[in-house]
């Protein structure tokens, strides 16, 4: 099995959320700063040289958003976001379905810049900081299931990288497109399997 290790990569990620948390919290003070929540689907997945013949799993995400506009075309936008992620496969031995369930809260810290003389469109990317909530892998054999928690084996932080497209439909509402690609192997021994997330949603801003 894996063993979860702490090295000097989830340190400094761990330095550099503190460092975008008090960022953050300056930002409270300043004008212009707008509140918002959002959620949507979860279209998810595990890549990597050593994934082989795993589906998307389907789950959601809930959470909410700070945007600051730094000019007339550009904003920076932090977000803290629930999201159940994993993947869909069989056990190589006895063919039975097997969902890996991941649950992160993650930390996104996005640049949005607005594409056209418009603001109706915007392009918006940036890294993104995971924390692993749930790990766990549920077993189905016709009607019995059973769920092994194998969160001590996962790495606890994920870092990754977000981008997409937002398409705004009225003053406080906008559709969003997003795809994240985790950079952290989500075991830190065993193998290279990186977390693939399509996103499809909604956000509200006050």
């Amino acid at each position: 099995m894996y063993n979860f290790k702490i090295n000097s990569n989830s340190i400094i990620m761990k330095k550099l959320l503190v460092i975008a948390c008090v960022f953050v919290a300056s930002l409270s003070y300043a004008q212009d700063l707008k509140f918002g929540v959002k959620g949507g689907l979860n279209l998810s997945n595990l890549v990597g040289d050593d994934v082989e013949n795993t589906d998307i799993r389907t789950g959601i995400y809930l959470g909410g958003f700070l945007n600051k506009p730094l000019n007339d075309h550009l904003s920076f936008q932090p977000e803290l976001i629930f999201s159940m992620q994993g993947a869909k496969g069989e056990d190589g031995f006895s063919n039975n379905d097997l969902t890996f369930k991941l649950s992160y809260l993650n930390v996104p810290l996005l640049l949005k810049f607005q594409l056209g003389s418009t603001d109706k469109v915007h392009l918006f990317a940036g890294p993104q900081l995971g924390f692993v909530l749930k790990s766990e892998i549920e077993q189905e054999q016709g009607d019995m299931s059973g769920a092994l928690d194998i969160k001590d084996q996962t790495n606890g932080v994920d870092f990754g990288l977000n981008f997409g497209l937002s398409f705004v439909v009225s003053d406080n509402m906008s559709l969003d497109v997003r795809y994240n690609r985790g950079l952290s192997k989500i075991f830190e021994e065993g193998g290279k399997s990186y977390n693939s997330v399509i996103q499809l949603g909604a956000s509200y801003s006050f």
